[in-house]
């Protein structure tokens, strides 16, 4: 078959199937609507119902409630009358309060109320307006039995309600009063549970229920008249239909032919043409879309060419919203575009780092130094304007820290400012007790009660970032600049913190260890020359006590001559006397 006969055929289908379809549809969706409404008014109603019957009830309730309070009242007034009966006064008042509920009507007379005790499983009648005899009452006849969904007892179930949740609704089916037709009924109790009454009261819903029949009728005929017209309508759709296919069935194939050549030069890969066409229907839209989908193929020919070529800034519109294609490239170009901005970000900050350790690295000798290095190095990576480092110092106190400003680089030139900044005074020194980064941005001008460590000058940005190792704090380095800093520049900065931090606290220890180094060296050279000058004094002493030594000997062995009666070696015939002897030494001495 031929594809005009083919499009004739399927537009009388088209026609035919859809008007039954969309007629069936329709006439379906109608009848459910009104069924819809016909239920949301059936509900609305209901639940207005409830909501008045709710409010009777409740007014009954307030009644029983003031009734007793005011019986309480009167109970503790009498408490210290002795001839009054507090049993008795209770029981008339609590009857007093049973009889102005049973004369109260509402709803044109036929309201009334009813209350029971909430005992268990079946509760007893207190007082019923229109039914006198059921006072004390047992209510288990199984004439009660005629709740709407599972026939329990209703004053059993309004007990078990109550009991359990302080109110309830219960629907049930009761002869209505005059008449001897079972109508549906709803009734609402409440719980007062300084008395265990269950107060109630209900009204009949065949109001509600006549008002839905009526409407229920009224949307039949509506849709019976639907219906015929749209029998009419049909068959006027299709006779027009069947007389017009033909002369469409020709152009029709025309197009679609044209639309079939281009489709197959797109599906062998080709770069088609766009198609002229003057058709503003739905063959016209396709051939616009063609000539879209024509277009867009080499806009992604295009794209896709300058993302090969490392192109990542092209600009680039997919079709609509949901060209997966071209939603699809744009995603692979952001994806791209991320990598290769976090690929320069991670450059950046490992230059960064390399270059702030090498100058870490070249001055762990010097700490004034090394603080002036580390602030010029990141002012300039960072294009910053103005920056310093503090560092913990001892007071005269033992254990009173501060900050000293160690070291400030502003405008590419060194500032030698001598200034000391109290733990938790003004930015700086909050810094240090929250042991966190500040960072402000976008500085109103006016807002001069900012204490900054870099005097007066106003930024747009100041980023204030502790220098901690080991959970320490060994100072602060604060940046100024009159741009906007990045959230990869200020990890950066945190970063780097850690590794300032842990060099200077490297280099504070190399100094105080070089410190005791030269002390040490210093005081072992002074005890090497104390050792020296005891070592010859030693020396000389020993001479001195050898010499004394060998003096004594002789003296012990002239001593011993002289005991023998040798006066020769003084010179005398005669024995020597003392005087000798100390002369003798003097002289050998001298």
């Amino acid at each position: 078959m031929k594809l005009k006969q083919q499009i004739t055929l399927l537009i009388s289908l088209s026609l035919l199937l859809p008007s039954v379809l969309i007629s069936s549809v329709a006439i379906y969706k109608i009848k459910s609507k009104a069924t819809a409404d016909i239920e949301s008014y059936r509900t609305d109603e209901m639940d207005k119902l409830k909501l008045y019957v709710k409010h009777i009830t409740d007014i009954g309730y307030g009644m029983i409630e003031v009734n007793y309070k005011h019986l309480q009242d009167s109970l503790k007034t009498m408490a210290a009358d002795t001839t009054v009966s507090k049993g008795g006064v209770e029981k008339v008042m609590l009857n007093r309060s049973l009889k102005m509920l049973s004369d109260i009507r509402f709803d044109k007379g036929e309201g009334y109320f009813w209350v029971t005790d909430n005992k268990m499983p079946y509760p007893t009648m207190l007082m019923h307006a229109e039914k006198k005899d059921l006072k004390g009452v047992t209510l288990s006849d199984a004439k009660y039995n005629v709740e709407k969904y599972t026939s329990k007892n209703i004053y059993q179930l309004r007990s078990e309600l109550c009991n359990a949740k302080g109110e309830g609704y219960v629907e049930y089916t009761m002869k209505k009063p005059g008449s001897d037709l079972v109508e549906n009924k709803i009734s609402y109790s409440r719980l007062y549970a300084p008395l265990g009454w269950i107060i109630s009261t209900g009204m009949y819903t065949d109001q509600i229920d006549h008002a839905v029949a009526a409407k229920e009728e009224a949307a039949n005929e509506q849709i019976g008249q639907v219906v015929g017209a749209i029998i009419i309508i049909t068959i006027l759709i299709l006779t027009i239909g069947l007389s017009i296919s033909y002369y469409f069935s020709t152009k029709l194939t025309k197009a679609i032919i044209t639309i079939k050549e281009k489709l197959k030069q797109l599906a062998r890969g080709e770069q088609a043409d766009e198609t002229k066409s003057r058709r503003k229907d739905e063959v016209g839209d396709m051939i616009v879309s063609l000539n879209g989908l024509v277009n867009g193929l080499r806009s992604y020919t295009s794209f896709a060419k300058e993302i090969g070529r490392g192109n990542l800034t092209q600009s680039f519109e997919p079709l609509s919203e949901a060209d997966i294609l071209g939603n699809e490239l744009l995603e692979m170009r952001n994806n791209l575009k991320k990598a290769a901005d976090e690929k320069s970000i991670r450059d950046w900050v490992n230059e960064g780092m390399a270059h702030l350790g090498e100058v870490l690295r070249r001055n762990s000798s010097d700490t004034k130094e090394l603080t002036h290095e580390i602030v010029k190095s990141l002012i300039k990576y960072l294009n910053a304007n103005q920056g310093a480092l503090f560092m913990m110092a001892e007071g005269d106190k033992h254990g009173d820290m501060y900050l000293e400003q160690m070291a400030t680089y502003a405008y590419d030139r060194k500032k030698y400012i001598d200034k000391k900044v109290q733990i938790g005074e003004g930015l700086v020194g909050q810094c240090v007790l929250e042991k966190s980064t500040i960072h402000l941005q976008e500085i109103p001008r006016d807002y001069i009660s900012i204490t900054s460590g870099l005097g007066a000058a106003l930024p747009e940005t100041i980023l204030i970032v502790p220098l901690m190792h080991n959970e320490e704090v060994y100072g602060v380095i604060e940046m100024a600049s009159f741009g906007k800093l990045k959230d990869h520049e200020v990890r950066f900065v945190e970063k780097v913190a850690e590794s300032i931090a842990s060099t200077i606290s490297t280099v504070q220890i190399n100094e105080r260890t070089k410190r005791l180094l030269t002390q040490s060296q210093q005081m072992s050279e002074e005890l090497k020359a104390q050792e020296e000058e005891l070592r010859q004094n030693q020396e000389e002493l020993q001479a001195t006590q050898e010499q004394m030594r060998r003096r004594q000997v002789e003296l012990e062995r002239e001593n011993e001559m002289l005991k023998q009666g040798k006066s020769v070696a003084f010179g005398k015939d005669e024995p020597a006397t003392d005087d000798d002897y100390m002369d003798s030494y003097t002289r050998q001495a001298g």
